[in-house]
């Protein structure tokens, strides 16, 4: 079962500035960097970026789904509703859902209210489950 998960909304773009990304969606973003600056690793920034995370959150006694950090972002992402398809061409938006399993097969559950808010978003998700090692009687 799914024991922990972070979710992140990002919005990439070639010419886009964060800032009217931010005006559009009508979010303010955890973080924004732009094309051109230097990394630390020396490499050059290629295209903007906007993002919106809620960080790493564990499951509750109340849910169990492993969905909590998806939801939470879905519902900081309400007043974005409808409105990704308003951002210029170039931008590409996209929820990154990532969780980890305390089993050798990962499986979750992905309600239909999460799936519905997901549409109304109007964004893929892009999910990874990170499966616990088994030992050898699981192969």
């Amino acid at each position: 079962m799914i024991q922990w998960g972070r979710a992140t909304f990002t919005v990439l773009s070639e010419t886009t500035d964060p800032d009217v990304v931010t005006q559009l969606l009508g979010l303010d973003p955890s973080e924004v960097w732009r094309k051109g600056e230097m990394l630390r690793s020396g490499r050059v920034r290629t295209h903007h970026g906007w993002s919106l995370d809620v960080g790493a959150l564990d499951n509750t006694e109340i849910d169990q789904t492993g969905t909590r950090p998806l939801r939470e972002l879905l519902d900081r992402c309400t007043a974005a509703a409808g409105r990704v398809a308003d951002l210029p061409e170039d931008c590409e938006a996209r929820i990154w859902w990532s969780a980890s399993s305390d089993s050798a097969q990962g499986g979750f559950v992905l309600p239909f209210e999460v799936a519905a808010q997901i549409g109304e978003l109007g964004v893929d998700v892009y999910a990874t489950v990170y499966l616990a090692e088994g030992d050898e009687s699981d192969d």
